[in-house]
């Protein structure tokens, strides 16, 4: 793969003697701390190609992660841009070109994002690409590519070698041109992904520096350029001087110019190889200035270092970092294809949310006001909609010092903004999907054992977003809820228009798991009056359950029910009036299921637990029928509304039952390869199910510590908490023995499908006895359900 001056092979092992970390007095980028326990090499198992693909089974999408360098919750994700069209992440498998190596990018989201300052080594003179992101596009084989944790490196079909690496808030990039051909490197100021409107670039010869900005943005609003506007900076500083330059405006370039600016700008870098092919490049961006962009690398990656062994020493250090986040949980047993699977999803859930402020603890927030952290971390791009079902306790759990700094980073954008976000990115919330989903995760956080934020803060912005309908976002003119006004007058959101919202169904089912999630909250800070009043609230769904056809429908304010229901179809209506989206990205058949703290209440409306398991037998004919499209009534685990669908089981009699259908999705739907997930990951959501699903237990309650049980897939796994070691063992694993037959929790026979975080937290085991063959008296008994909720504690 590389030169001899290199140390990383084309395997991506590093094999240097001695390596150390960077101990400069400047540089705080220090070895990665060891924990206490022994560790495993893990990151030969997780692999950052997985998700880079198709949907499992589902040609026309994609699973949306990106393959380049990052480090746990980064700043900076240096990685490849493919093809013609844009991709979410940058990325796509089954393109053959690479156009580019940009700074920042999104894991998994359905939205594209990112894709600033890409950097591109070309041989010899390149055009302007006047605004084409593609204009310097070369072909590639995976053959020749390497993707490992925080290490990226790829030899293009001309011949030119790409590694990168990274720090939080930095990269480190080697580029090696071909003997003899001329080094030239281009640097696309405008390559955001959703397009630039304003775009600069500097050259600084005397420095060998490269610095500029873009304005850009728009996630999920390329069609309305209203929300999420922002500014982001750049610095790069180079190993060797430039043995020519020159700077695009628009279409003119000017040879010899420091300067251009325009919609579209940019720079191209000549470098004389001839005594050593190699160019090393350090970046860093920064959402305040550039001086702050330049300030990042001097804190983490300092240009007093600057050679071919320190980049080894970066990426030595980038797979430390990994391999200690990965050892938080260990796994014995199982396929390689099961450690690789379980490793790649646990990679992929560390990687968002991620890094805003810069080194020095500033960041703009959503008031587009510089602040400063005072020591902590300010995060950004929640996929709140998603990540609240799993990933944001599977975080509180393995992270609570960074989901501490997560919460209060929505607290943050409350205060600063007017509103918490729902789907909050760098410097405001994008206003995209629909609900209160900074509620459950803040709940999440806490239950799982982030409890370091403001949480009487927390508690008394989210109260007041609970109970206010006026509660606004001046800068995105957006309201925290829609549609509150009419759920607290009617118990329901109504059709859209008539004080209603976009998706009138869903939104009150997701502002009914919100207000349980913030029940919970209130309870646990002591806060019972409030915990009563939003667990009443929570029970809103019920009224939109109409026994005629047993499915929850769209009413009007008049509490009719609008004409033209269909059970497997996201929108209906009357003939004479325009079809009205009423169930997100889903439809009555899938969201029938979703109120996760009442499951009783639900089988109650049916008809009984015998009619409700009938239904839900019949659900899961198909596990993932909706594919890349709702129009279905049965299972679609690809998607966020029905992921807590297989542990309903547990609730009625049967878990035997969720450990078949969990086993199932797990052996069909997700795979160690790019075609990984059954859907979008959504920055670590649907990485997290599979997590929760492969340690037999899933966080079925929103805000709650009740864990929901299912089977284990691994013989052995330890949960490494600073509380005590979660051990958790199961005699007769397999990836086709997912029924227990028998299980004790600390040394005692547990039959009941739950417990709850807290009987295991503090050093606590899970021993199983598992079977290919069903145990359907294991955990039948009514009494031994999860608990139900319905408007008080069971």
């Amino acid at each position: 793969m590389k030169t001899a001056q290199s140390s990383v092979l084309l395997t991506g092992v590093l094999i240097l003697a001695a390596t150390s970390c960077c101990t400069a007095p400047k540089c705080k980028m220090s070895c990665a701390s060891k924990p206490g326990y022994p560790l495993q090499d893990l990151v030969q198992y997780a692999k950052p190609i997985c998700g880079t693909g198709a949907f499992a089974g589902v040609p026309a999408g994609d699973n949306n992660t990106f393959p380049g360098a990052v480090t746990p919750f980064g700043m900076i994700q240096w990685s490849p841009d493919t093809g013609a069209g844009t991709k979410p992440a940058g990325y796509a498998y089954f393109n053959t070109q690479i156009s580019g190596f940009s700074l920042d990018h999104i894991s998994g989201a359905g939205c594209a994002d990112g894709g600033n300052f890409s950097f591109m080594p070309i041989i010899g003179a390149g055009e302007p690409p006047n605004g084409r992101r593609t204009a310097f596009a070369t072909s590639f084989s995976h053959t020749n590519e390497v993707a490992k944790p925080g290490y990226y490196a790829v030899t293009l079909d001309n011949g030119i070698e790409v590694e990168l690496t990274a720090t939080t808030r930095t990269g480190f990039g080697r580029f090696t041109w071909p003997a003899g051909k001329t080094a030239t490197l281009a640097i696309n100021a405008a390559s955001d992904v959703n397009h630039s409107d304003a775009s600069d670039i500097n050259i600084n010869p005397d420095t060998h520096e490269v610095t500029g900005w873009s304005i850009g943005g728009y996630f999920c609003q390329s069609k309305s350029r209203e929300r999420d506007k922002r500014t982001i900076y750049f610095c790069a500083i180079f190993d060797k001087p430039f043995s020519g330059y020159g700077t695009w405006s628009g279409a003119a370039y000017e040879p010899s110019s420091t300067n251009g600016n325009d919609t579209a700008s940019g720079a191209f870098l000549s470098f004389d190889t001839s005594d050593s092919p190699t160019v090393l490049a350090k970046v860093a961006i920064s959402y305040v200035s550039i001086d702050n962009a330049r300030a990042n690398i001097e804190a983490e990656s300092p240009t007093s270092h600057f050679s071919s062994g320190d980049f080894d020493r970066t990426a030595k250090h980038a797979s430390d970092v990994w391999n200690n986040w990965l050892n938080k949980v260990q796994v014995t047993g199982g396929t390689t294809n099961d450690l690789e699977t379980f490793y790649s999803m646990l990679y992929h859930a560390f990687i968002g949310p991620t890094t805003c402020s810069d080194a020095n603890g500033d960041y703009t927030g959503y008031d587009g006001q510089v602040h400063n952290t005072g020591g902590r971390v300010q995060y950004v791009n929640f996929s709140g909609w998603d990540i609240y079902r799993s990933e944001a306790q599977l975080l509180g759990l393995l992270a609570p010092k960074e989901a501490s700094d997560m919460a209060q980073s929505l607290v943050n954008d409350y205060q600063q903004g007017g509103a918490f976000p729902r789907w909050g990115v760098i410097t405001e919330d994008s206003g995209v999907m629909m609900g209160d989903p900074a509620a459950p995760i803040i709940a999440d956080y806490y239950a799982f054992g982030a409890t370091n934020f403001d949480t009487q803060g927390a508690l008394a912005g989210l109260m007041n977003a609970a109970t206010n309908p006026a509660v606004y976002a001046p800068l995105t003119k957006t309201h925290e809820r829609d549609g509150l006004d009419s759920y607290l007058k009617l118990g329901y959101v109504p059709e859209k228009g008539e004080q209603g919202g976009y998706g009138p169904v869903s939104m009150t089912l997701e502002y009914d798991s919100a207000d349980f999630g913030l029940s919970q909250f209130a309870a646990a800070l002591g806060d019972d009056s409030d915990s009563a009043l939003l667990l009443q609230h929570a029970q809103n769904w019920r009224n939109l359950y109409n026994p005629e056809t047993g499915y929850l429908q769209l009413r009007d304010t008049n509490g009719d029910w609008t004409p033209g229901f269909t059970n497997n179809a996201g929108t209906y209506g009357p003939p004479a009036k325009k079809k009205e989206t009423i169930y997100v990205e889903g439809s009555a058949g899938q969201y029938l299921w979703m109120e996760p703290f009442n499951y009783k209440g639900l089988a109650d409306l049916m008809g009984g637990q015998d009619v409700a398991v009938k239904r839900l037998d019949q659900f899961f004919t198909k596990l993932n029928a909706g594919d890349h499209t709702p129009d279905s009534w049965m299972a679609w685990l690809g998607n966020e509304p029905c992921l807590e669908t297989p542990w309903i089981y547990d609730f009625w009699g049967e878990p035997y039952k969720t450990q078949n259908v969990v086993r199932r999705a797990m052996n069909e739907l997700y795979a160690n390869k790019p075609a990984a997930y059954p859907g979008n990951d959504d920055l670590g959501e649907m990485s997290s199910w599979y997590i929760f699903s492969a340690l037999g237990m899933y966080p079925e309650l929103p805000g709650s510590d009740i864990l929901v049980i299912g089977s284990p897939l691994f013989s052995k796994a330890i949960v490494h908490l600073s509380s005590g070691d979660i051990t958790i063992t199961a005699s007769g694993a397999a990836d086709d023995a997912p029924y227990v037959q028998s299980l004790t929790v600390n040394g005692q026979p547990w039959d009941k499908p739950w417990l709850r975080l807290s009987d295991i937290r503090n050093g606590g085991t899970m021993a199983y006895t598992l079977s290919s063959t069903p145990n359907t008296s294991w955990g039948s008994d009514p009494s031994d359900a999860p608990p139900s909720f319905d408007g008080g504690v069971k």
